[in-house]
């Protein structure tokens, strides 16, 4: 029997995404002997959703920890899958960052509930792949363009290291990541990128990292016109990744 106390945590769900109706689910947390489920309530608001989770935790800051990482991990899939920005608030924090959309995603009580099972799927299968998930979400957020660049990058970075066929070639993060490439997108001349685009790329966010980079507006600007390219790679590779090793048919049913 679990003896830990039982909370009820609001969040705001901020971004071009709505619901028709109130949604009511029950959603399995833990595994195993730790097997627990968590009560889901969601509402339409004005700037997306509002969210009521039960958390299991003996005192109120594991709770509101707790139930933020399981929320967010069906966020970021969501994110994901419908390419939009958004953002998970404690419902006290949200009022600073509130903000109208002209054009919402209508979601439905099957997309919820596909996105918790895609998380918690690849939470026990490809953790890894999660993760990247989770940066992918990260670069969709309004933020600043060199953070975006990295955000991006970084799934390819993790993806690229995790899923590759090994070769007597695969010594290195780089060589990693073109084996990726050629794993999951065929041929070089199939990958409808420019030449030498993972380099650039590679010594790009080395520039970045190590403060070789400078943030200045030519920078900047340079930087913003990689963005939309390193989205649209990153977003592929992890869909390659996904429908590669899963059938979607099994996160619908």
């Amino acid at each position: 029997m679990d003896n830990r106390k039982v909370w009820e945590i609001d969040f705001d769900v901020i971004g071009p995404i709505t619901i028709k109706d109130e949604i009511n689910i029950r959603q399995e947390k833990g595994f195993d002997q730790h097997q627990f489920y968590s009560d889901i309530k969601l509402k339409k608001s004005t700037y997306g959703i509002r969210a009521t989770i039960t958390a299991y935790a003996d005192n109120i800051n594991i709770a509101e920890t707790v139930a933020y990482v399981y929320f967010g991990r069906m966020r970021d899939v969501l994110s994901l899958e419908n390419e939009v920005p958004i953002q998970l608030y404690k419902h006290e924090e949200s009022f600073n960052n509130k903000r109208n959309f002209v054009s919402r995603r209508l979601l439905n009580k099957s997309d919820i509930v596909t996105a918790f099972k895609m998380a918690r799927e690849f939470e026990v299968e490809q953790p890894k792949l999660l993760r990247s998930i989770g940066w992918y979400s990260k670069g969709k957020m309004p933020q600043n363009t060199f953070d975006k660049f990295l955000a991006f990058w970084n799934v390819i970075e993790i993806l690229g290291k995790e899923f590759h066929t090994e070769t007597d070639r695969t010594n290195g993060t780089k060589n990693k990541i073109y084996q990726c490439f050629l794993d999951y997108f065929g041929d070089m001349d199939e990958w409808d990128l420019p030449n030498r685009w993972i380099d650039d790329m590679y010594e790009k966010r080395n520039q970045i990292v190590h403060g070789g980079e400078d943030p200045t507006i030519e920078a900047i600007n340079v930087i913003s016109e990689l963005v939309p390219l390193l989205d649209q790679t990153s977003k592929k590779l992890i869909k390659k990744i996904i429908d590669s090793h899963y059938n979607r048919v099994e996160f619908t049913t």
